[in-house]
């Protein structure tokens, strides 16, 4: 570029030719230590600043993603919305994700802020060089340039290491809810609208059937006179014996309370030599017949879980 004088018949230096004019006088001036150190000046502040974009990248990810996890949590967590079979477990693994991604999220935003104030000191430091007129290496950053680059290796890898679990975990519950929709489709499902009509012998031969088709051996199928709270026992490979006590109520929203629960203990154990008691309901329990329960340690099924056993095809899980 160059300025023209309209009355002139000469070209005059444009300004930028000026001073590039000086800087190549300076640089033939310099000597290699000089080079060196401005390439080493150079160099930090492009990783300075390479690093600041790699962090807000990751932040900026990771936002994303707990994003359309808390909007995931917030539909499983909603009545109002049809879920599948596996809607607690899929809760369970966008909440569990949920908190890595916000401690990873804490971790993006303080690095980010070191990145800019490792920036910003370069800047500084070599500012104050230039106007003192010395050649220093950039050395005194090199350290926390290096910390931060560490991190973030850290940082996307064990990014990548809860995606890929929380993936693994999707996966596993799309097989289950694949395997549960197929047994519902089958002549063995009951739904609890059917077990509402059946008589309480034939919801014990229901639970005794669950209970063979888990791979137990069923020695009683249903209760009677002087069943002192047995109504189905059943026997594993392993040594257990499984004292059964049956509660069908007609209506879904009736509970079964904390007396019934300590008269079943009070038999369970002495009279049938249970080694896992357990109650079985098509309604639900009430807080103190839970409390009494895990006292006495007796497993109890209530109307959620015995939809999972009957309806769905889950093995029951005495753990």
């Amino acid at each position: 570029m160059s300025l023209l004088e309209p009355s002139a018949d000469s070209v005059r230096p444009s300004p930028e030719r000026t001073v590039r004019s000086v800087l190549e006088s300076a640089i033939e001036q310099a000597t290699p230590a000089d080079m060196r150190a401005a390439f080493a000046w150079m160099t930090e502040g492009r990783l300075a600043d390479e690093l600041l974009a790699d962090w807000r990248g990751l932040g900026e990810e990771v936002k994303t993603e707990l994003e359309r996890c808390q909007g995931a949590i917030r539909t499983l967590k909603d009545a109002t919305v049809p879920q599948d079979t596996v809607r607690y477990g899929r809760c369970a693994a966008e909440v569990i994700l949920e908190a890595d991604l916000r401690r990873l999220r804490s971790l993006t935003d303080e690095a980010v802020h070191r990145c800019e104030q490792v920036r910003d000191e370069v800047i500084t430091d070599l500012g104050r060089l230039i106007r003192e007129r010395r050649t220093e290496f950039p050395s005194a950053k090199a350290a926390p340039l290096g910390e931060l680059l560490e991190e973030l290796k850290r940082a996307r890898a064990g990014y990548a290491a809860f995606l890929a679990s929380y993936q693994e975990e999707l996966q596993q519950l799309s097989a289950q809810e694949e395997q549960r929709q197929e047994y519902l489709r089958s002549s063995e499902s009951t739904s609890l609208d059917e077990i509402l009509n059946l008589s309480d012998r034939q919801f014990e031969l229901l639970v005794a059937s669950l209970l063979e088709r888990d791979g137990y051996q069923v020695e009683r199928t249903h209760g009677g006179a002087g069943d002192r709270g047995a109504d189905v026992i059943a026997t594993g490979g392993n040594g257990e014996r499984i004292v059964v006590q049956c509660k069908l109520r007609r209506s879904p929203s009736a509970k079964i309370g904390s007396p019934d629960v300590q008269r079943f203990n009070g038999t369970a154990r002495p009279d049938h030599r249970a080694t896992h008691p357990l109650m079985v309901t098509n309604a639900r329990f009430t807080l103190e017949a839970e409390a009494a329960a895990a006292r006495y340690d007796i497993a109890l099924v209530d109307r959620a879980a015995l939809r999972a056993w009957a309806t769905f095809g889950r093995p029951l899980d005495l753990n």
